[in-house]
């Protein structure tokens, strides 16, 4: 009993110290990976929590350790905003994770004069509707209100591309004949208690399924390298940005005491699909003129800043864009290789020009690879002619009745099995239209 115990000790002992070993090395990775990368010592950055929000301190695929990690190993103070102690004074950055319920009226208040006198603020809003969500509708509360001073705001919608999933013969069972099965068995235990060598018999593959038809479906979550590279939130991207299901900004950049930068678009076939609650409810859509939101080049993400107030803000329609589970993910699991690392350095990027700071100029490890699922291409959208946009944002092609020739869709399964088209690179600041979208569908 007395060696039982001493051995069980032991390998107890040797356990602890392989995952101490392990976490040293994790922490050695990541400090040697910002070592030489400017800092945030001292900035006070505080995350919201009272609504649902991402939280800080959840390693899930729904929370934001991976991103709090970044900031926290670059020096910067987190805290969480403890709205009944009252309004911090001392926020150098207030980051607002995607709410799931709307914030209160008197937290509407408070946020709203820190954001007028120098305040400086990252929010991540989800579409309402996506089965999740219902904070921050276009016309009410937050949205209003920097929609009518600020010339920013989040639509109700979700940025959207048709395309097809396909759909699978059902596998017919082969008849059994079970007293076969049942000599079977007997023999074999037979030759099992007889001594003699029982081989089993190869494993057999089952053909694929063949593709029977397919029905149409909406690609919400895809890649796009459509951005304006002259400002300084996108500087040092080299690739795309991967979108969750997204809602669309409409944004004000005329000639005003302030500025507002779109800095993030789809492409010219996405559009905003108004009625997402439907499709979700029966798979059912339409592209309606007048209710949806016309088609791209649609804006994903922009800066506002005014000088006179001193004020910073970037809105991000898409809270998984900075989640573990999505934006953040990493391949292996809790490593610092980054599925998509422009997300990563992008974050990054909006963090520092919100504080004013230099930007971070980081080299993730590379990804290990991940499993991908080729499935059959989608049916290449037809724009329906549409009003204007009343918004100020690039030129589109929104008039033509098909789409050119070059924009042709090529779905795969990205390792999220979320549906996930590509955008081809384009070197101008305004979104090229020419650029080739690769549209995705679950299989």
């Amino acid at each position: 009993m007395t060696s039982r115990r001493f051995w069980g000790f032991l390998l107890v002992g040797l356990l602890f110290m392989m995952f101490s070993m392990s976490m040293r090395t994790t922490s050695v990775e990541a400090d040697d990976l910002l070592q030489d990368v400017p800092r945030l010592d001292g900035m006070k950055i505080y995350f919201t929590e009272s609504s649902g929000e991402a939280s800080r301190f959840d390693r899930t695929d729904a929370g934001l350790s991976r991103f709090a990690g970044l900031l926290s190993q670059l020096g910067a103070n987190l805290f969480t905003l403890e709205w009944r102690t009252g309004f911090p004074t001392d926020a150098d950055l207030i980051v607002i994770a995607g709410p799931t319920t709307d914030l209160a009226p008197d937290q509407i208040a408070r946020l709203w004069a820190y954001m007028n006198n120098k305040g400086r603020v990252l929010l991540l809003s989800n579409p309402i509707g996506d089965g999740k969500t219902s904070a921050l509708s276009t016309k009410s509360g937050l949205f209003s209100l920097m929609w009518a001073d600020m010339g920013l705001h989040a639509r109700d919608d979700v940025v959207a591309l048709e395309g097809t999933q396909p759909i699978y013969a059902t596998p017919t069972p082969e008849p059994t004949d079970e007293a076969t099965e049942a000599l079977s068995a007997t023999e074999s235990a037979l030759a099992t208690s007889d001594g003699a060598e029982v081989t089993e018999a190869p494993e057999v593959t089952q053909a694929p399924l063949p593709i029977v038809g397919e029905r149409p479906v909406l690609v919400t979550s895809f890649s796009t390298d459509q951005f304006d590279k002259t400002h300084p939130i996108t500087q040092g991207l080299d690739g795309s940005l991967a979108f969750f299901t997204a809602r669309s900004l409409e944004v004000d950049a005329s000639i005003q005491g302030f500025v507002v930068t779109p800095l993030v678009f789809t492409t010219s076939k996405y559009y905003g699909e108004s009625n997402y609650a439907q499709y979700l409810k029966d798979g059912s859509f339409a592209f309606n003129i007048g209710t949806d939101t016309t088609r791209g080049p649609l804006p994903l993400v922009a800066a506002y800043q005014n000088d006179k107030t001193s004020a910073r803000i970037v809105v991000i329609g898409d809270r998984e864009f900075a989640t573990n589970g999505a934006g953040l993910r990493t391949s292996p699991p809790n490593s610092a290789a980054f599925i998509y690392p422009n997300n990563a350095r992008f974050l990054l990027n909006t963090v520092t020009w919100l504080l004013d700071k230099e930007s971070v100029s980081v080299e993730f490890p590379t990804a290990a690879p991940t499993a991908t699922v080729t499935i059959t291409p989608s049916i290449t959208p037809t724009n329906t002619p549409s009003p204007t946009p009343t918004s100020l944002i690039p030129p589109t092609e929104a008039s033509k009745a098909t789409l050119p020739p070059t924009e042709t869709s090529t779905p795969i399964i990205p390792p999220t099995a979320l549906i996930l088209p590509t955008n081809t690179p384009s070197a101008a600041v305004t979104p090229d239209l020419s650029a080739t979208a690769e549209a995705t569908t679950a299989s």
